[in-house]
């Protein structure tokens, strides 16, 4: 009794957490952080992608200094006096230019690009919910399974407490004549085996504590969960409607599709690129330094043709890849569609499973202890020996420890398959 109370004595204090609070703070990790960031990524992208549909500003201008003035001189013809030279160009000679340019054309381009862009962040919002479904299931199964940890260790320290009384009562019985050395000893080494597998399920129980920590996003730190459920949840009898809410609802499925629209648009963009582009164009030009010839302000409004008539079919290629692209990911829809379904069915089957399980688990506990009372009652008159009741002490430990084990089972199965249909089925 005194290594169990040594051992819990020992154990840090350690925040509790129930499975709302854990499933809550999940949204911090770091996964989760990184999928926000890219849909900042994605918004950005579309705004620089509909900037397209403006006029562009352009100011350019230079200053030059040269070797000096560029002049000439000449005398007119009856001309007494000097006659000053004729500035061409000053030795400061200076320019800016205006110029804005308006697509026309490439307008229907851009429309096709900006429609691309703005799937993507869609796309972006979808993998972004899907991590944190994630989270959520990661955080969900990792408080299950430091709550399985805590209850086998709890379990077998309660081994511990009653071998340690059959060692006591052991030596009693010794000192009193009606037990043999042997019986103390198989006692001792059935307690010594406890105590082992006590430790190596401390080291289990600090690691699932560790991972419930990491699941919440505190860098590993490790916490402990609050107490769990004491029955299994309902099972799903049909697994055609959530079948259906996965495909409503999957995420993953979401991104897809969005993705085939961004393709869809970008095939679009790339097939209108092949048609001429024309430009609204106003230039204004100022200078300095010119001379007298040089006009010091103009300007002109216009348009431009830009038309690459043969590129060796590249542009028609350009189309062909886009569209090739998208028929790849109307594939990968329809098998990630397939997968999922068969992914419902099979966690509905294992959830059902689990469930099974516990309560098969549970009316072997009382077996167990029947059993176990027997043995007690036997060893007492004398017609049983300290094997046998040691072994009736280790099948109740395994029947209450797979029942245990069961009932955790039983409830991650139950997150598995909300994970499965990317939504809660009800509350807990």
């Amino acid at each position: 009794m005194w290594w169990v109370l040594t051992a819990i004595a020992a154990e840090p204090e350690l925040p509790v957490v129930t499975l709302e609070e854990a499933v809550s703070a999940s949204a911090t990790a770091p996964a989760v952080r990184a999928s926000s960031a890219g849909i900042g990524e994605a918004e950005a992208r579309r705004s620089a992608v509909a900037s397209g549909r403006g006029p562009v500003l352009a100011v350019s201008g230079s200053v030059n200094v040269w070797n000096g003035p560029y002049e000439i001189a000449f005398a007119l013809p009856g001309s007494t006096g000097d006659v000053p030279p004729l500035v061409v160009r000053e030795q400061v000679t200076g320019s800016l230019a205006a110029r804005v340019v308006a697509p026309l054309t490439e307008q229907w381009a851009t429309d096709a690009r900006v429609k691309a862009a703005a799937a993507g962040v869609d796309a972006a919002e979808d993998a972004s919910e899907a991590a944190v479904l994630d989270a959520r299931q990661e955080a969900t199964d990792a408080w299950y399974a430091a709550l399985e940890a805590d209850g086998q260790l709890e379990i077998a320290r309660a081994r511990i407490e009653t071998l340690e009384a059959r060692v006591r009562a052991a030596e009693v019985a010794l000192q009193a004549g009606t037990a043999a050395r042997n019986d103390v000893l198989k006692a001792e080494l059935a307690l010594a085996g406890a105590r082992q597998q006590a430790l190596q399920l401390e080291v289990a129980r600090d690691a699932a504590r560790g991972r419930l920590g990491l699941a919440m996003g505190n860098g590993g730190l490790p916490v402990r969960p609050a107490e769990g459920p004491t029955e299994p949840p309902p099972v799903i009898e049909d697994a055609a409607p959530l079948v259906a809410l996965a495909l409503e609802h999957r995420p993953e499925l979401d991104a897809l599709r969005a993705r085939i629209r961004a393709a869809d648009a970008s095939a679009t963009a790339a097939s209108r690129d092949r048609l001429p582009r024309v430009d609204a164009v106003a230039t204004w030009l100022h200078t300095e330094g010119q001379g007298a010839f040089a006009q010091r302000d103009a300007g002109f409004v216009g348009a431009s043709l830009d038309w690459p008539v043969w590129t060796w079919g590249a542009r028609t290629s350009a189309v062909d890849a886009a569209r090739a692209g998208t028929d790849q990911l109307r594939a990968r829809l329809e098998a990630a569609e397939a997968g999922v379904s068969l992914e419902v069915r099979t966690r509905v089957d294992a959830l059902g499973a689990a469930v099974a399980g516990f309560e098969v688990a549970s009316r072997s506990v009382e077996q167990a202890e029947e059993n176990l009372r027997i043995q007690e009652l036997m060893r007492a008159g004398g017609t049983s020996t300290m094997t046998e009741l040691l072994d009736a002490d280790t099948a109740l430990i395994e029947a209450r420890s797979r029942t245990a084990a069961a009932l955790d089972e039983a409830w991650r199965a139950r997150a598995a398959l909300e994970h499965a249909i990317g939504t809660e089925l009800e509350a807990r």
